[in-house]
């Protein structure tokens, strides 16, 4: 048993020592937000999870929210490389669901209320996660290209 739990804070430390080189640091206006790589090369997922603090736990909302450089990608990779010393400052969330950082049509983009938020980004083998710090957001960024009308739809 204690070779076991030896092994496993083996694991997790190791885990950890990539993590401790990879920040989220948050910028302005809220929903911005950067990721720096103070080691070696690292591969991340280009999917970032978005959490709110919700009765004192964080909880995943329903975003697309990707580590992009720009709004011109169209293909994006599962995962993202960022060499020694590089610096990521993706297109800044705007509050909604869907088209989170670029306008783009979706069918269901609702916008997440006011509230406290932090940004997770994780590692493209899933071992570690780092969190970023908490920010709030009162209103959304920016308007997405569609949004619900509030009038319902015509039967023909």
């Amino acid at each position: 048993m204690k070779i076991f739990a030896i092994a496993v804070t083996f694991l997790l430390v190791v885990g950890n020592a990539h993590a401790q080189n990879v920040s989220v640091h948050n910028l302005t206006p809220p929903g911005s937000f950067e990721v720096v790589n103070e080691g070696g090369e690292i591969s991340l997922l280009s999917r970032v999870q978005v959490q709110r603090l919700f009765n004192g736990a964080w909880h995943n909302e329903s975003t697309d929210v990707r580590l992009v450089r720009s709004c011109d990608s169209s293909q994006i990779p599962n995962c993202i490389t960022l060499h020694s010393g590089e610096r990521l400052q993706p297109p800044p969330w705007n509050g909604y669901s869907c088209s989170s950082q670029c306008s783009a049509s979706c069918r269901a983009n609702v916008v997440s209320p006011p509230g406290t938020f932090r940004f997770l980004v994780t590692s493209c083998s899933g071992d570690w996660s780092i969190a970023g710090p908490a920010f709030d957001m009162s209103e959304p960024l920016n308007e997405p290209l569609w949004k619900p009308s509030g009038t319902p739809l015509e039967r023909f």
